[in-house]
Formats: C-alpha cells, structure tokens, sequence
C-alpha cells in the first residue's frame, strides 16, 4: 500500500491469478474468442489479446492488420468519388484485416499448438519426451521465450542414462547447446568404454550418433587418447571411417589439423589433406563425391522449391520445404537466393541446381531469367553457377551423363526452341540441336539414356506432341503423340514407363483440367489411358519420384479455381491416388520438387 495526499494506491497480489483464471474460463467455454488457429487439421478458438500478450510472432501480425485497417480506412475517406484506392507493394502481401480472424500455421503440429495455448492461458505447461519437440518447435515459431525456456529447463532435468541419446538429438534440432553439453556427457562416458570393434560400429552406424561429423571425429580423439599406449595404433582405421569433407574448412584447420596424430601419420594426413583439397574447389564438388563426403543418411525425402502463391501482386516464393515423413508435416529447409517460380531443380549427387524461372510472374516472360544456384545440403549453403546463355521459365531441365540440359521455355522474346548443354566438370554452357518447333509450359524426363519432351504449348496452342532427344547423336525425334492435349502437365519416369499426369487444356477460351492420366511404352511407341484419373485438377505442379511413386505438389485446379498446398501420390505398381498429410506452406503452382538426402539432425528454422 502507498499514500499520496488523499489517496492511497492498494495492491492485489491475487489479481493476476484471478485474471488468468477467467480467460481460462472463456477459453474453455469458447466465449469471445475473437481468432481461430488450424494446426492439422484442428482449430483452436482463441483471443488475439491474450495471443499478442505472450508471442512476439502474433503481436506484429496482429499489430500490421490493425495498421493496415487503419490505412484501408483513410485511403477511403481520401479517395472521394474515384475510388480508386493507394497502396504499396508491401501493402499488398499483408494478410487483410478479415483473414487475421483465421490463421492457419504450417510447420506446427496440433498436439505442440495445444500444448502451448494450454500455458498461455494457465502459466502450467504438461511435457513428456514424445511432446517437448513439438513443443519446441511451435514456441520458436510462434516466438514464445517462455515456453522454450521451461523445456529447456524440462529436458536438462531429464538426462539420464536411459534416454541421453534422444535427449542429444533433440538439444541438437533446435539448437540447445547446453543441453546438449550435458546429453554428450554421458555419451562420451559410454564411447570410452567401447572397444575397437565397438568403436568401427559407432562410427559406421546410419544414423550417427552424434550430430556432426566434427563431434564424431572429437569423440574418436577422446577415445584414443584414453588409453594412449594400447589405442593409438588404431587412430588410422578410425580416421578411414570419418568423413572429413563434412566438415568446414575452418574447422579443418582450427579443430582437426591441431591434433598431432593428423599431422605426423601419413595415412591422417592424407585424409585431411584430401578434405582441404575438396573445399578449396567448390565449383567441382559436385564431381569430386566419394564416400568421405556424403553424408550419413541413407534416407531420401522430398523438397519443394519455390513456387507462385494466390494473387496476381504476389511475388514468388524464397522457401525450399522438405516432407518430415515421422511428422508427417512440411517443413522449411532453407532460403533460397532469390524468389522464384516456374524454374526447374535437379538433383546432381545430392547438391540441387536451381535454373531459371521467374523472380515475378508475367504471362509474357518479362521477368524470365538466367540464374543458376546450387544448394548444398551438407552445410546448408548456396554458390552461383555460370548463367544460361538465354533466360528460360516454364521449361524442362535434367542431368544426363555428367550434363545438365535446359530446353525450351518462354523469355521477354517469346517462346523457346533452343536447348543448351552444362557440363559438370568445365562449368560451360554450350548449344546442342534445337528442339523442332518452340516450346513452353511442356513436360520432360529421361529414360534409357534419352530425354522425352510432352505437350506444352507452341505459339499459343496447347499440343499433345511428343519428343525424343538422344544426347550421343545429338537429334530429335517425333514420337507418338499423347492421347489428349495438355501444358503445365507432370511426365515421370519409372518401370520402362512414362507417365503424363495432370495440367490443362483449352476449349474455347475455357482452361480444362486434364484429369486423364497417359501411359507411355517407349518399346512399343504406344500411349495408353489408365484406369485410375488423378485425384483432382493439378496445373504446374511440382513432381518428382520417391520409394516407386510419383508425387505431385501443389499446383492450380481449374474446376474449383484454387492454388493447392497438399500432396498426392501415385503408385503405378497398385494403380492408386492417395493424398499426404500435412500442407506446405502457403498453396502455390509453379513450384519445383527434387529428392535429397539431408542430415540426420537438421538445425531449426523458422
């Protein structure tokens, strides 16, 4: 209690508990709930005060659609009998103040979303070992401190004997480097105890057990210098069983190059030196894979990169997703160095090439260019290649044979009918023959040493055409053509087959989904029409093939006039259409899908 004159200021100290209890009444009874939050599936009602109050991440997009309100309303008061209303670009990729009272969150998981909600409105959070990764992964999204830091807390209690290996893996993901100080401790206790053969496995085990090359190569050197006089002589078995172009460069020198067994044994010393050797030819890596730079996963997963959202002031997305298929959820990887949409990926001995496309959408290719970017899963970093020689969207890339091709598409002079060549090893892009009349929006694949080129559209008509290119001689054939036409369509190979899935065609001025799905027998020539249509209508979107199935992302459905976010799968050996859970994270068409092989732990992003 304090005085001031006449008045006297009182304090409750139970206030804050009362507070908290009736908005925990409200939400539990839905009352006045102002907000809905999807995760999965589920909707959350909820109050955007009591969101704001505890997530810096909802307290800015509540803070820009209330400004953005405020704007809407002045510019109508400003523009009198016009109406034509002033905005900005930035103004334009702000959700509207009407889409703020739904939100659907991509990347969390319902059961983490709950969870967290459950302590915005109790200040009690329930955390188990299956739950405090979803936890996690929602507070650092949502950007809430507080729930981070009573995990934190939760799983440094937690570390046992039993369970420091989990622990370890999840201080690792999300970047918790005290807990993982303290998972590693018992580890190192146990590696010490390990013989040589134990140690060999350790070392070779898929998964690692540890989530660095580095750490792996730290723990070895604890091991030998253990027992010094009885161990040593195994240091240059253990070395062979490392992979050191793992490892960056820096670190080489500071961290590994700084132990004297790496330095005075001829066999450890080769070992680094070929790493430094890797990593001081970036340029080549992507011909230069051995063993010693792969990395330990033998797991494939898919990636989506890039895209077009909803919108026609919409730019292109930056983000490279990939499928967490434990999760079964989408998840960011990584940025790329530009936006981009209609491009093509491809995957050279798990780098990927990004090529092309388009940085903002333009029906006539204004904004085509000739970029090329390669990404590096290993240190999740991106270079700049030598550029095309022409700038391509909506075109067909590949790898053949140590060369990449690039061929047809549509730039600011109009659709395509030029193919270049990239060799790996020289960095040089060359012109090979022409494709036989210009192309864009059309489909390709490789199978048996050949290219086949599907449908697209030729000066404004869609065509049903098929072609064949074989690199040796350097010619192009026509082929039988498809049974329907189709353009910003999928063609994936598997099984000595071809399959043509998905795009649109034109009757009258009216865009068609195509939802016959065409098979190809490159033997017979022959296209057949399967049984089993695709699921629903799907233009440009991203395709590639994984465990012997086709899977197709996002992309445009004519019938129902909407962008997608989900997957479908295609299983030609059952004949079946079955769709993924989890979306990604905003719908788009013109995306492009890969498969890699991405470490065992995978830094957080947001």
């Amino acid at each position: 209690m304090s005085r001031s004159g006449d008045r006297t200021s009182t304090f409750d100290p139970t206030h804050s508990d009362t507070l908290l209890h009736g908005l925990n009444l409200l939400w539990r009874k839905q009352l006045f709930c102002d907000v809905t939050l999807t995760a999965q599936g589920q909707q959350f009602h909820c109050h955007k005060a009591v969101l704001a109050s505890c997530s810096q991440y909802f307290r800015s997009l509540f803070s820009s659609s209330h400004m953005l309100n405020n704007e809407g309303n002045n510019n109508n008061k400003d523009q009198g009998s016009s109406g034509t209303p002033s905005s900005s670009p930035d103004d334009k990729l702000m959700a509207s103040p009407r889409s703020i009272n739904n939100l659907v969150l991509q990347g969390c998981s319902s059961i983490g979303l709950r969870l967290v909600l459950e302590y915005l409105y109790t200040a009690n959070v329930t955390l188990s070992l299956d739950t405090v990764e979803e936890v996690l992964s929602v507070s650092k999204i949502l950007n809430v401190p507080q729930i981070t830091k009573l995990s934190v807390q939760f799983l440094n209690d937690q570390i046992s004997v039993q369970n420091y290996k989990q622990i370890c893996k999840i201080a690792a993901l999300h970047g918790l480097d005290e807990t993982k100080k303290l998972a590693n401790k018992y580890l190192v206790e146990d590696v010490l105890l390990l013989n040589f053969e134990e140690m060999c496995a350790m070392l070779d085990a898929l998964p690692p057990p540890v989530e660095s090359e580095l750490a792996l190569f730290q723990m070895s050197v604890l091991w030998l210098e253990h027992d010094r006089e009885t161990r040593m002589h195994y240091a240059p078995d253990l070395m062979k069983r490392l992979r050191f172009a793992l490892i960056p460069a820096p670190e080489l020198v500071e961290r590994v190059q700084s132990v004297d067994f790496m330095r005075s044994d001829p066999v450890c010393q080769k070992l680094l030196m070929d790493a430094m050797n890797y990593h001081l030819m970036p340029f080549r890596q992507h011909c230069r894979q051995t063993t010693a730079s792969r990395i330990r996963s033998n797991k494939r997963m898919l990636l989506l990169v890039g895209g077009l959202p909803p919108g026609p002031d919409r730019l292109p997305s930056n983000l490279v997703q990939y499928y967490d298929d434990e999760k079964k959820t989408w998840k960011i990887l990584t940025i790329m160095p530009y936006n981009s949409a209609h491009h093509c990926v491809v995957e050279v001995e798990n780098f990927i090439l990004l090529l092309g496309g388009e940085d903002q959408w333009n029906p006539n290719g204004k904004h085509s260019t000739n970029h090329v970017s390669r990404y590096d899963p290993r240190f999740n970093s991106w270079i700049q290649l030598p550029p095309m020689q022409e700038r391509r969207a909506s075109f067909f890339a590949c790898c053949l044979d140590k060369h990449l091709y690039v061929i047809g598409g549509r730039n600011e002079s109009g659709y395509l009918s030029s193919v270049e060549s990239y060799k790996l090893e020289t960095n040089e892009w060359n012109y090979v023959s022409s494709l036989p009349q210009p192309l864009a929006a059309h489909a390709g694949a490789v199978h048996n040493g050949k290219i086949y080129i599907s449908g697209g559209v030729h000066n404004g008509e869609y065509v049903s055409w098929l072609y064949c290119y074989d690199p040796i001689m350097d010619v192009w054939a026509r082929k039988q053509d498809m049974n329907t036409k189709r353009a910003i369509h999928a063609l994936a190979g598997m099984n000595d087959r071809l399959y043509a899935i998905g795009g649109n065609h034109l009757k009258g001025f009216s865009h068609l989904d195509v939802m016959l799905v065409e098979c190809y027998d490159p033997k017979a020539d022959q296209w057949n029409i399967l049984q089993t249509p695709i699921l629903e209508g799907r233009s440009g979107p991203g395709c590639c093939i994984l465990d012997d199935s086709i899977f197709l992302v996002g992309g445009y459905s004519w019938s129902m006039g909407a962008y997608k976010s989900s997957t479908i799968c295609y299983s030609p050996e059952k004949g079946t259409w079955t769709e993924l859970e989890g979306e990604v994270a905003e719908p788009l068409a013109g995306p492009s899908c890969s498969t890699v092989t991405l470490p065992a732990c995978l830094p957080f992003n947001k």
